[in-house]
């Protein structure tokens, strides 16, 4: 969706699929769509306020290198923080942990921090459209866990730290086991992003 020059920031994963295929693999319950939407956000977060200071001390050749080793480098440690916070989630989320460094959100980042000296189509920021994008990343992420799991195991599982998270069981029965796996993801994720565009539309078409 075009921001068309308003004030609305399009939600990077129901709006642009915005790093959907490693969200898919990983967010199985709301412990891990958590944990991966929160590390996602927050190297976007942090490459969006790197980009000025690397623009005005690095040449423009390096630029890109710098940026990408900078979020390897985010990436790895939040990799590490949440092997200590919980074995559980990080065995969980494996080797998508230091992938963020590259994530769907990071390179859209990337992409707005070759932009920060100007501002966006609304006169807002560039790091303001970062912020926004990553919330709506780390929500949207959290919520296709958290709905994935109870649908395909009828549990809840809360990032709580330790050895294993804690687990809610919400229903006694496993509903549609699919809904864990890859392509369930995929199903689930489509119905979300038509209704979320389907909003979206007819919100606008009252405003005209």
């Amino acid at each position: 969706m075009n921001e068309g020059g308003s004030g609305f920031v399009p939600n990077p994963i129901l709006s642009g699929l915005i790093g959907i295929c490693p969200l898919i693999v990983v967010s199985r319950s709301l412990a891990e769509g958590t944990i991966y939407g929160l590390g996602a956000a927050m190297c976007a977060l942090a490459l969006g306020a790197l980009a000025p200071l690397v623009r005005a001390f690095i040449t423009d050749r390096l630029h890109a290198p710098a940026t990408l080793a900078f979020s390897a480098v985010l990436a790895i440690a939040f990799g590490f923080c949440v092997r200590i916070y919980s074995s559980a989630i990080a065995t969980g989320l494996w080797i998508y942990l230091p992938l963020l460094a590259v994530s769907g959100l990071s390179l859209s980042t990337l992409r707005h921090g070759s932009l920060l000296d100007r501002s966006a189509p609304d006169g807002r920021s560039r790091f303001a459209v970062v912020a926004l994008e990553s919330l709506m990343f780390f929500l949207t992420a959290a919520f296709v866990g958290g709905a994935r799991e109870i649908i395909g195991l009828g549990t809840l599982t809360l990032p709580t730290p330790g050895m294993e998270p804690l687990r809610l069981v919400v229903v006694n029965i496993s509903p549609l086991r699919i809904f864990v796996s890859p392509a369930g993801g995929f199903i689930f994720l489509g119905f979300l992003v038509a209704v979320y565009r389907s909003t979206i539309r007819a919100i606008r078409r009252r405003q005209l």
